[in-house]
This record gives C-alpha cells, structure tokens and sequence, in this order.
C-alpha cells in the first residue's frame, strides 16, 4: 500500500514538473540553490514571513499574490534582513527565472 501511495506521488510530482515552463524549471532550480536555505519550510525568512503576515504566505513557493516586479525589487534592492543580490550573484535572467517560478500560480 505504501508503495502505492508513494507511485502516485511520484506521477502527481511529474505531472507537476511536466506543467512547468523552462524559464520556471530554471527558476525552480535556482530558487533551491540560492532561496530554499532561508525561505524553504520552517527556515527563518519563512517564520519572519508567517508572523509578518500569516502562515499562509509564509511559504515563498505556494504564494499567489506575487508579482514579478515585486520580486525583482526585493531581488536586487533587499528588504528588512535580506541583503540585496548583485547581478555578479544572481543575473537578471536568473532573477527572471525565479520570477516566474515563484509567480506561476498568480496566473
């Protein structure tokens, strides 16, 4: 039954992946090499997130009221104890990237 359970995960997670554009698995992959150690479950930016707002925004990934905008000026500008990336860190294509990840369910 386990087995079972965990099959259908996987298709879920494929199919999941499958509706990703390339600019958005781009993004997924950079948002885990460069974001997910502050603002991945239970990490500090998400916590600072959940009593600024609630729970329910706290978890950058499951967000629908993002906007790329908004994330390309907290990107390169900073906000409250997150530190401004310089394009020598992330380029404006990978900032892009992330955008869009992190936008897809606004749309």
């Amino acid at each position: 039954m386990f087995v079972a359970v965990a099959a259908g995960a996987g298709v879920v997670f494929a199919a999941e992946e499958a509706a990703l554009s390339a600019q958005e698995q781009q993004g997924k992959l950079l948002y885990g090499r460069t974001c997910i150690y502050c603002h991945g479950p239970g990490l500090w930016a998400t916590n600072r997130i959940a009593k600024r707002l609630d729970k329910d925004h706290a978890l950058l990934e499951n967000r629908t009221d993002l906007s790329l905008d908004g994330i390309r000026a907290i990107v390169r500008s900073g906000v409250g104890s997150m530190p401004p990336l310089r394009k020598t860190e992330l380029s404006d294509a990978d900032v892009d990237a992330i955008a869009a990840y992190l936008t897809r369910k606004a749309r």
